[in-house]
């Protein structure tokens, strides 16, 4: 399970969300976007990833490094970015 499928359910978990049309209604996005992020054909772009951290009230360090595989293939650029990060 990518990252951002596991934020995703963290959203519809806290607010009990059952279905995904109303997931899509909680974050502001159509039901076409959603599909595209569950099935990985594309990913959440960093403002969307910064409102679902604040939804969530997570720390917005721990989502950006959350989702730096799910956004990117080239390993050694992710190796670079997460150098350092904090625990």
């Amino acid at each position: 399970m990518t990252y951002t499928n596991e934020l995703l359910n963290m959203v519809k978990s806290r607010y009990k969300l059952t279905s995904e049309y109303q997931l899509a209604k909680k974050l502001g996005v159509n039901d076409s976007r959603l599909y595209k992020w569950r099935k990985e054909l594309n990913s959440m772009d960093w403002n969307m990833a910064f409102k679902v951290a604040d939804i969530l009230e997570m720390d917005d360090q721990k989502v950006v490094y959350g989702l730096l595989e799910d956004k990117y293939e080239n390993q050694r650029l992710i190796n670079a970015l997460t150098e350092g990060r904090p625990a």
